[in-house]
């Protein structure tokens, strides 16, 4: 079957062809792949050429957000059945970990995980796909126009459900004891600083905003870019990272509960966490490349600046079901309360034919997502 994706000895994305997939186990489900997104870490791959492909095999299957419809079932599938929508995790565990024992290989000890359209399996950019029933979050009919956005979204949810539950340490910096972290009402009061636009940073404004928090995102584009457009909409302040400094952003902004970095970039990153505010927590998300960028800083500072004001820095990757499921709800929630937008954000469809032109990034784009059932 047809499939986009990286062979181990020549640079560049390929349309292959790969086997069908079969069910081995009575707990798998064979699923048809009806739209598949591609995102930063796609385009990082190809660009920087990095292929790890099934053992034996020389090509790969690149993506890893999709949404398909189960076709066939094992015979000890207990909950789906033929004609259900389904949205795939990414990650494989190792097995032999406690947390890949208990389903959440997002937090693999022994990092022997596998992970489809990244680490030695084949990703969803392609016609069909075996899981085992576990790994298979069911989403709505009504939500298929947004579910590809279901495995970034189940990230940002992780993230920010680590921060509610760090954030439980210390009381709100307002005066308002309702606005306490552990309270319903948690959100008052608070600020947030998103750094980067692209779709990682478009869905933590939208679970910000969804919230009511007041969120700023930095970016070093045209207020007319259409992401730009897209995040003021949704009622964010665009902070242009052109024309201003972090120590002049962070003084015009005031007290920033937390920072959600979405960049990738090391210099951005590092560049803001002196800047944090006292009892803050840094959410970084975007994974730099090994030797892309060489940064100097004042280490001692620093390490001082995160001591002294009791700050938290928080690596978060990956996700589990749990965090599937819940974030076809927030996706569901963010869509109606801010009129369609993600379903708006879309930008841009491509058949599996029209690979070359879905991976050139050169115009205005936010989400590009493949029509696998239309190729």
């Amino acid at each position: 079957m047809r499939a986009v994706g990286l062979y181990k000895s020549k640079p560049g994305v390929a349309l292959g062809d790969i086997p069908k997939p079969t069910i081995q186990r009575k707990t798998e489900v064979l699923v048809r792949i009806l739209s598949t997104a591609i995102d930063g870490s796609d385009f990082s791959l190809v660009k920087n050429h990095l292929v790890e492909p099934p053992q034996n095999e020389e090509f790969m299957a690149l993506g890893h957000e999709c949404v398909g419809v189960v076709e066939a079932i094992g015979s000890d599938v207990k909950k789906l059945k033929v004609g259900d929508y389904v949205v795939p995790t990414v990650r494989r565990g190792c097995g032999l970990c406690p947390a890949c024992q208990e389903n959440m290989s997002d937090y693999c000890y022994t990092g022997l995980y596998k992970e489809h359209g990244l680490h030695f399996l084949h990703g969803f950019l392609t016609e069909y796909t075996v899981a085992q029933e576990k790994y298979l979050v069911a989403v709505e009919q009504n939500d298929l126009p947004i579910a590809v956005w279901v495995e970034p979204a189940s990230i940002v949810v992780k993230a920010f459900d680590q921060m509610l539950r760090i954030q439980q340490r210390v009381p709100s910096a307002c005066s308002h004891l309702e606005h306490n972290w552990d309270k319903q009402d948690w959100p008052g009061c608070k600020r947030a600083l998103v750094l980067g636009a692209g779709p990682l940073g478009f869905l933590a404004v939208a679970w910000l905003r969804s919230y009511g928090i007041d969120t700023y995102v930095l970016e070093v584009v045209s207020r007319d870019a259409l992401k730009i457009q897209m995040v003021k909409e949704m009622g964010a302040r665009y902070v242009d990272g052109r024309n201003f400094g972090p120590k002049k952003i962070m003084e015009g902004i005031g007290h920033v509960d937390v920072i959600f970095e979405a960049t990738g970039a090391s210099d951005v990153a590092l560049s803001f966490i002196e800047m944090m505010s006292r009892n803050s927590v840094y959410l970084l998300m975007g994974v730099p490349r090994a030797a892309e960028n060489n940064v100097c800083f004042d280490a001692n500072s620093m390490l001082r600046h995160i001591v002294r004001q009791n700050q938290v820095i928080l690596g978060s990757v990956n996700s589990n079901a749990e965090h599937f499921r819940r974030a076809t709800e927030f996706v569901r929630r963010a869509n109606a309360q801010f009129d369609h937008i993600l379903e708006r954000a879309i930008t841009h469809r491509f058949t599996l034919e029209q690979y070359e032109q879905a991976f050139d990034r050169r115009d205005d784009r936010l989400k590009v997502v493949f029509d696998i059932s239309k190729s």
